[in-house]
């Protein structure tokens, strides 16, 4: 349906001010490139472009507008974002997705169209973490190489790549591809399919380009096949000081190279949306380590001059700082705050530098656990729909689950809205079935194989009312492999083991989604989000212990880590450490010292050296 479109000159932003050079991004028609610092409200430049674009029928309809993320709960929390601005009418010509799903869709859908001797088995798994490319190296007698700054695109051996297309039914290694692999496939199907490039054109009329500092050849490569000399507009935005995927591929030129290749023009947003001025200032004395102009950040006026504090820890050893750390978030939950409002971050492995951490807070309710294990996993569509009949089968409080099934149900089984009989009738439906698996849950009180055997039978019983094809097919990410199960068995795992808990399924549900933990995670996980109270624990040489080599990225990434707090940050560093698997005993901060010295610096971090008997505060 076609809705009637606001004149450009009357499209105002919604519930924001904007500082003009966002504004122009928005409104403008022309490729753009967009530097925006952390709290520089990037996604929501982006969700408001995209409501102008649609509102205004910039992006004529039935054109769509295509927004590519590096992270699952970025493009989710954006298509939220654009859903609950713009209602299903006019987000439905809002795609969005990660680069990797993006390149994977391609695959899945024009395989055929490769030649065969490049054509990936129907039912390829997906090689996340490279062990299986590994593997194969080793079958094919070859040394297996990993990504790296000095080694961006390892080349594979024509053997490799057969048993990574086809498998090896000698050696029982599946048909499996790792997403590098998948781009690169990807492609190379489009250079050989102008056509589907050009379907591609013909669909899309503006493309969005998120946290684009991180991107790396082989994806740069694949969005220019796609919208190079097109008529495609496309936004990219991103920030150097940000820049913390080298290791992984990332290019180091890639403002350069999108500027030059798409003829973009420049735009700098300068206010700081998220953060306190004494965090801002703290945040550009690091920068200012890594580069010698300074960095010209503003902060909302929502904020008084003296607003924030950056404390450094000192301990003497990793259970004084796990005590202090619980006792101060104890503190913090006592006084109102909200558990899901703070965050603890590492450098590097979570399990090492959080591991006396985790569980839960005496005298509370709330807990300390591990988020990377849930992060993505909450964002997947199946995980979505799941959860939200189990809650709303236990609960008629749960409005917003039930408005999203019901939204899905018209979706997935193409339910025309203007149609009141069958929207009705899917309703109603829908609403016995909730009721049918609440009746089921019951049944379920123990923590016994017979009752775990009951809890998958009722999942096996959500699926098939909406069915397990119509679900693959609608959800492109599921189509091929093994993954629509993988997902689905480890949502099994996981709820089950906090019903094993608490015996008690609206406590279950609610620990599971995160609403009574606070999360832990490493500086990558934690780009895009944002905190009141933010721990960086781990401010030591062994926690960076590729500083030497890679200095301006390793200070990129503590500085990513600060910026993810609103108003209150804490640093810790511990003399001795015992959970390390190296290096354990002894810490030292020789190396990173250009850090400390930042720290001090910027003339606004509190010490609290908590291994004197009588703890004294002073100014770095």
């Amino acid at each position: 349906m076609k809705i009637r479109a606001i004149p450009q000159e009357l499209w105002v932003p919604q519930d924001i001010t904007l500082e003009d050079a966002a504004l122009e991004v928005i409104t403008n028609n022309t490729n753009t490139l967009v530097i925006a610092g952390p709290g520089a409200g990037k996604t929501e430049l982006l969700g408001q472009r995209a409501c102008f674009l649609l509102q205004t029928n910039t992006c004529p309809y039935p054109k769509k507008i295509l927004a590519v993320s590096f992270k699952k709960d970025a493009a989710s929390n954006l298509s939220e974002r654009i859903q609950k601005r713009c209602g299903k009418e006019l987000s439905y010509r809002f795609e969005s997705m990660t680069f990797d799903s993006f390149a994977k869709e391609i695959l899945d859908r024009f395989y055929l169209s490769l030649p065969i001797e490049h054509r990936p088995a129907k039912d390829y798994i997906v090689d996340t973490n490279s062990r299986l490319l590994e593997k194969a190296f080793s079958l094919a007698g070859y040394q297996y190489v990993r990504v790296s700054p000095q080694n961006p695109k390892p080349k594979i051996p024509p053997a490799v790549m057969k048993i990574m297309l086809n498998g090896s039914v000698e050696n029982d290694f599946q048909p499996a591809l790792t997403f590098n692999l998948i781009s690169r496939l990807a492609n190379y199907l489009l250079e050989k399919n102008p056509m589907i490039v050009k379907a591609l054109q013909a669909t899309y009329s503006h493309i969005f380009l998120d946290e684009f500092q991180d991107t790396t050849d082989v994806q740069y490569n694949l969005v220019k096949t796609c919208f190079l000399s097109s008529n495609c507009i496309v936004t990219a935005v991103g920030d150097q000081k940000q820049r913390i995927m080298i290791w992984a591929g990332a290019m180091q030129d890639a403002f350069e190279r999108y500027a030059q290749d798409f003829t973009a023009q420049e735009k700098t947003l300068l206010m700081n949306h998220r953060s306190a001025p004494t965090l801002i200032t703290m945040q550009c004395s690091i920068y200012n380590e890594l580069k010698s102009t300074r960095l010209a950040v503003v902060p909302s006026d929502k904020w008084q001059p003296n607003d924030g504090s950056a404390t450094l820890h000192l301990f003497s050893s990793q259970a004084d700082e796990a005590e202090y750390i619980k006792s101060h978030i104890k503190q913090k939950l006592d006084s109102g705050t909200l558990p899901r409002e703070i965050c603890i971050l590492t450098k590097h492995s979570v399990e090492e530098y959080c591991q006396e951490l985790f569980g839960s807070i005496d005298g509370t309710d709330f807990s300390i656990r591990n988020e990377s294990v849930y992060q993505d996993l909450l964002k997947e569509d199946l995980v979505r729909i799941l959860f939200a009949v189990l809650l709303c089968s236990q609960t008629q409080n749960s409005v917003e689950a039930f408005v999203y099934l019901q939204e899905t149900e018209l979706l997935i089984k193409s339910i025309e809205i203007e149609d009141d009989n069958k929207v009705n009738a899917a309703i109603i439906q829908l609403i016995a079935f909730i009721d049918g698996i609440g009746t089921k849950m019951q049944s379920i009180s123990d923590d016994t194989d017979e009752s775990k055997s009951n809890f998958v039978q009722i999942i096996e019983t959500i699926i098939n009312y909406y069915g397990s094809k119509l679900l693959r097919d609608y959800f492109p990410q599921y189509q091929n492999g093994d993954y629509f199960d993988t997902v689905k068995e480890q949502f099994i795992e996981l709820l089950w083991v906090e019903f094993c808990s608490s015996q008690n399924w609206i406590t279950s549900l609610k620990t599971f989604e995160g609403e009574t933990s606070t999360p832990v995670m490493t500086i990558h996980k934690s780009k895009g989000l944002e905190y009141e109270c933010v721990f960086f624990v781990g401010l030591e040489d062994h926690s960076f212990f590729s500083f030497a080599r890679q200095r301006d990225e390793d200070i990129c990434a503590f500085f990513v880590g600060i910026s993810r707090a609103k108003k209150e940050l804490h640093i810790t560093r511990a003399e001795t450490r015992t959970t390390l698997r190296r290096n354990a005993g002894q810490q030292n901060i020789q190396v990173i010292q250009p850090l400390y010295n930042a720290i001090n610096n910027s003339g606004v971090v509190t010490i609290e050296d908590h291994r004197l008997v009588i703890s004294h505060d002073t100014r770095a």
